[in-house]
């Protein structure tokens, strides 16, 4: 997500107050952050029509608790991440969550390319699922959410420094786990072959 203008910030700013005034105003947010906000819940949960009620509940509760809503700064969206990643932890909560492995291999693709690939990602969502909660739910927006430190943080309630600490040590313990070189490795590594 591209970083965002003060002229953005500002039109955003305006948008909201308009929505408060008038709930049909509302539909300009949700068409800019109904996408981002289903992509971000179908990573947490892997179930595609979970991922649609939860985004479904998400803006359901942003136009419930518009006329409360306070400007602070940072996109919307900050705000939407937080609701929906608390959605998802209530459902998470409740008896009868199951997370099954869609297995799907493209027609054109070398079917053992397509195995390898999904271990791959499978070993990856693994690695991920054992981090520590606040490590994962870092990650998951700075990479799948595609968000800056400003709005995680925001969204996670942590200063900046403290997102990027838990970013840092998140990716550190994923390239542990993956087995993948640690950047003061990689520089070794290169120095000995040359």
């Amino acid at each position: 997500m591209p970083h965002r203008s003060a002229a953005e910030l500002e039109e955003e700013r305006q948008e909201i107050l308009a929505a408060q005034r008038d709930r049909a105003a509302f539909a300009v947010l949700y068409e800019r952050y109904v996408d981002q906000i289903h992509a971000y819940v179908y990573m947490l949960t892997k179930d595609k029509e979970q991922a649609e009620d939860v985004t479904a509940a998400t803006f359901a509760k942003a136009l419930e608790e518009l006329p409360r809503f306070q400007w602070r700064g940072v996109p919307y969206s900050a705000w939407l991440y937080r609701v929906a990643g608390n959605l998802v932890a209530r459902e998470r909560r409740r008896p009868g969550w199951i997370e099954l492995e869609p297995h799907m291999a493209g027609e054109s693709v070398d079917p053992a390319l397509a195995v390898e690939a999904e271990d791959r990602a499978a070993e990856v969502r693994a690695a991920v699922s054992q981090l520590p909660p606040d490590q994962r739910q870092a990650v998951l927006l700075r990479f799948g959410g595609e968000l800056r430190n400003r709005e995680i943080a925001e969204i996670m309630g942590r200063s900046e420094g403290a997102v990027k600490l838990l970013t840092f040590r998140a990716l550190t313990a994923l390239r542990r786990r993956l087995g993948a070189p640690l950047p003061a490795e990689r520089g070794l590594r290169a120095q000995e072959q040359a």
